[in-house]
């Protein structure tokens, strides 16, 4: 190379003819007359973020310089970042001393002249040719000359000893039929020395798809130009500016990683003295925003393709269909196919690949443009998306359509065909947020208030439901027809769930044609209802049969959160009645239902963990217990239907009580649950399963007065029941009134008063054995066992016999082999109960419990008799008791023990 063109690439002139050879001078419009910027590497800003993982993949161009794809496409919208990855990577080539040529296309390129000018004048320029001539006689071809240039240029690769990298930037500007057929050729005869990197912001008319079929061609598309959170965090950086996680990930949704716009958004940020709010100002309304947009994107389209964006910028998605109504144009379908083949910022996508969608910035800029063109145009293609919408089966976005419109009677009409089905069908999270939006005197009619109602529970949000219920109630218009009012008595009735009066409420709906009104959505929604309100007042039987009609309707119709509410009750009617098989199956059922419509992480499916807990739980499978306890405790909404809600915080505590160093401290917790759901409507099933329980954790933990208040507050939750006979029993035998304790247990085994769960039979078995041992009747003890047996077979309930204690436990060892077909159980029931189990333990009376706390003191056996006015014998048949129930055999594991277990 001569040296005065060395040194004019040294201090980057931009025209250097005078010291070019005279063959290529003398060629008129020749290499020498490429302006140097157009063949130079792009200088990167000092705020530009590497990409690493997109260098990567360039680089593997590097490491496969013969057996890997000879072409690079990098194809993706404007504003993408390529020109910008492709400048940093070749910076990175240059200085590893690897050969880069560049060129920046544009339409000049069209004519063959200027296009291989600059190619050749980019390949001079690498010096991969040294003193090598062939290249340099080479020049711009006409089109007579074109095969021949071409056989000379790709001949002149052939003794390189390096590769050549040949970046062609802007190959989208290229389309007349003479440049692509040169471009064709080279591609097709290229050389092993060459590598070529296209970039373009749609896929040119060159031979990519033959390339692609031979696996010569890599490509880089859109989605890998997509910058990652954490790369737009380093570009803001860049910027000096740093975003909390909520604004950066607002960033995100708006910006879609799109480079530009993250650009353009760091230059808004910066400086500003709240960058997070600035960052939310943010949309293709920003005027630099909107100044790339109109230059860059829309600039060059046609005003017919213009009024399509336009007109289609009203929706978040459309097909081409909907175009067509929006924009009055047939032809929609030809001109969406090409912006988006042309990666115009619209893209194609759905299940069908039918539906388009604008990107968020482009879509805000043309928003705002129809806002300022025709406002009350925009209204009228919001109202025509909105009809659109609810003719093909969306209502939910027809309804944002009709808010979007300001027609308050399009409102209340898809509000009250639409609304309750998408409660129903488990949209009530999406419907929520419309209802919000909608002006008071659309909410104020009584059938979307109503509407309202009913979203608001769905979500346990007694406020807003009240809210909803006072507009109805103030209605200049009350409701009237037999649907509204059946529909205002299943509001009322789902509304007492929460504070009470289920009974009052359930009576009131009965007045009503609630269930036969013929609106499917209003029936299904009523038996459910009636059902769960059912189960709530205990009324098992009534319980079942509303809960199993409306799950055969709301399967029918697709109603699918009322029906998995169905599946989910119906299984704790099936544990109410210890009906293990049914339970099981409505459980695994509902588990299934909601995992395929990824409802499983969600609060509708709260309750169900809290049933799969407590048969974990009676199963004695304490990780899995604890694990669904804390799973539907997590899972609740703020408020919870009390039922539910009591439930999981229960079933947390007494799990806990089996693990924790501080028992006492779990039973305050499930004292303290009880009292902050006080005077709610509670099922009886879950007072009846949960009084035993505290009740023999606070004998444990020697909290007699504890144990009287549980009794107190059964006897004023829950009509006469066995339940409260067998509390006030186990109360006899603690203060050592036997036989006042066995005619309590005469009346619960002989059936005269009647049990409201099914494990309160078992409970009562197993305490009946206790005191038949002790009275010396062998023959009952072991009758009593066998019965127990019976119950919890079903249910394969072990957690009764682990805590009835070890004396139940050496009833079963002593029966092995003649309990007949329940010794398998028996048998599991000794395997999962060890004899050293402390849960397994029974409580202490009050006198072991006096004599307890003489322990410490270690005075001797005579000194603590005569402090308690007793025997010597007595104390030591109370030591027997203590070191017995805590599973010790000195004084000294005793008081450990007994501290570990909160006694001390």
């Amino acid at each position: 190379m001569p040296q005065g063109k060395k040194q004019c690439e040294h201090n980057n002139k931009n025209l250097c003819e005078s010291q070019l050879p005279e063959d290529i001078a003398a060629n008129g419009t020749a290499a020498g007359s490429v302006i140097a910027t157009k063949i130079r590497v792009p200088v990167l800003a000092p705020t530009v973020v590497d990409l690493p993982r997109l260098l990567a993949i360039l680089d593997e161009l590097l490491r496969e310089p013969l057996d890997g794809p000879p072409v690079t496409l990098v194809c993706a919208p404007a504003g993408a970042g390529k020109t910008t990855l492709l400048a940093a990577w070749a910076h990175r080539l240059t200085e590893r001393g690897t050969h880069v040529a560049w060129v920046s296309l544009d339409a000049d390129d069209n004519d063959v002249v200027p296009l291989w000018s600059a190619i050749l004048r980019a390949l001079r320029e690498t010096g991969a040719w040294g003193q090598d001539g062939r290249l340099a006689r080479l020049s711009p071809p006409g089109e007579e000359t074109e095969a021949a240039f071409l056989a000379e240029l790709v001949a002149a690769f052939e003794h390189l000893a390096e590769p050549v990298y040949l970046v062609l930037d802007g190959v989208h500007e290229v389309s007349s039929a003479a440049a692509v057929r040169g471009l064709n050729h080279l591609l097709r005869q290229l050389p092993s020395a060459l590598r070529i990197v296209l970039a373009t912001r749609f896929p040119p008319p060159l031979i990519l798809p033959r390339l692609r079929v031979e696996g010569r061609l890599r490509e880089i598309g859109p989605a890998e130009l997509t910058f990652t959170a954490r790369e737009a965090r380093s570009l803001l950086a860049g910027h000096g500016v740093e975003l909390p996680p909520g604004a950066l990930s607002l960033l995100m949704e708006r910006t879609e990683g799109w480079a530009a716009g993250l650009r353009l958004a760091a230059l808004s940020a910066a400086g500003s003295e709240d960058p997070a709010a600035r960052v939310a100002e943010f949309t293709g309304e920003d005027r630099a925003m909107a100044d790339y947009l109109a230059g860059e994107v829309l600039a060059d389209l046609p005003g017919h393709v213009r009024q399509v964006l336009l007109s289609t910028s009203v929706c978040a998605a459309f097909t081409v269909d909907l175009a067509v109504l929006l924009s009055q144009q047939e032809n929609c379908g030809q001109i969406l196919d090409h912006l988006e083949r042309t990666n115009a910022l619209i893209t194609r996508g759905g299940p069908d690949g039918r539906w388009y969608r604008h990107h968020p910035l482009l879509r805000s800029h043309l928003l705002a443009e129809l806002g300022k063109l025709n406002p009350y145009g925009r209204r009228d293609l919001h109202r025509t998306a909105a009809d659109w919408f609810a003719e093909t089966g969306d209502p939910l976005v027809a309804l944002e359509h009709g808010i979007a419109s300001a027609d308050k009677d399009l409102m209340v009409q898809l509000i009250t065909k639409f609304g309750l089905q998408e409660v129903l069908k488990g949209s009530g999270d999406a419907l929520r947020p419309l209802l919000d939006s909608v002006p008071e005197e659309v909410l104020a009619q009584p059938s979307v208030a109503l509407v309202g109602a009913v979203t608001a529970l769905d979500r346990g949000d007694v406020l807003a439901a009240d809210r909803c219920v006072r507009r109805v109630e103030r209605a200049v218009r009350p409701p009237r027809t037999q649907r509204l009012r059946a529909l205002h008595a299943v509001v009322l009735l789902h509304r007492s769930r929460f504070e009470g009066g289920v009974r009052d409420a359930l009576s009131a709906i009965e007045d009503t044609r609630a269930g036969r009104t013929g609106d499917v959505d209003i029936d299904v929604l009523a038996m459910a209802n009636r059902g769960t309100a059912a189960l709530w007042l205990g009324e098992h039987r009534a319980a079942r049969a509303d809960l199993a009609r409306a799950l055969r309707l709301a399967t029918a119709e697709n109603r699918d959160a009322v029906a998995l509410h169905c599946r989910i009750h119906l299984a704790a009617v099936a544990a109410a009645e210890g009906d293990l098989a049914q339970m099981n199956s409505e459980i695994a059922f509902a588990l299934d239902f909601a995992q395929e419509r990824r409802w499983s992480e969600t609060a509708r499916c709260a309750y169900l963990y809290v049933l799969m807990g407590t048969d974990a739980y009676l199963r004695l499978d304490h990780e899995r217990a604890e694990r669904l306890a804390s799973v539907a405790v997590r899972l609740l909404d703020e408020r919870a239907d009390p039922t539910v809600a009591l439930s999981a915080h229960l079933l947390k505590a007494a799990v806990a009580f089996d693990t924790t160093e501080d028992p006492h401290g779990a039973v305050a917790a499930f004292r303290g649950h009880w009292r902050r759901f006080r005077g709610a409507q509670l099922a009886p099933a879950l007072i009846a399963f949960a009084a035993p329980l505290e009740q023999r954790m606070a004998l444990r933990v020697g909290e007699h007065r504890w144990a009287v208040e549980v009794l107190e507050r059964l006897r004023r939750l829950l009509r006469p029941s066995a339940e409260h006979a067998l509390l006030q029993a186990v109360l006899h035998v603690h203060r050592g009134h036997l036989t006042a304790a066995r005619r309590l247990l005469d009346l619960i085994l002989n059936q005269r008063v009647p049990a409201v769960v099914s494990g309160t039979m078992v409970d009562a078995w197993l305490l009946e054995a206790q005191l038949a041992d002790r009275a010396g009747n062998e023959h009952r003890a072991h009758e009593a066992v066998s019965r127990a047996l019976a119950l919890s077979q079903p249910m394969h309930a072990l957690r009764p016999f682990f805590g009835a204690g070890a004396q139940v436990r050496d009833l079963l060892v002593r029966g092995s082999g003649r309990f007949g077909r329940y010794d398998s159980f028996a048998a599991s029931v000794l395997a999962a109960v060890p004899a050293s189990a402390t849960g397994a333990s029974e409580a202490l009376t009050n006198r072991e419990l006096d004599l307890l706390v003489e322990l410490p003191s270690m005075r001797t056996t005579e000194e603590i008799a005569d402090s308690l006015f007793v025997s010597v014998n007595t104390i030591k048949t109370h030591l027997r008791g203590i070191y017995r129930k805590l599973g010790v055999n000195q004084r000294r594991d005793a008081i450990t023990a007994a501290r570990r277990r909160g006694l001390l």
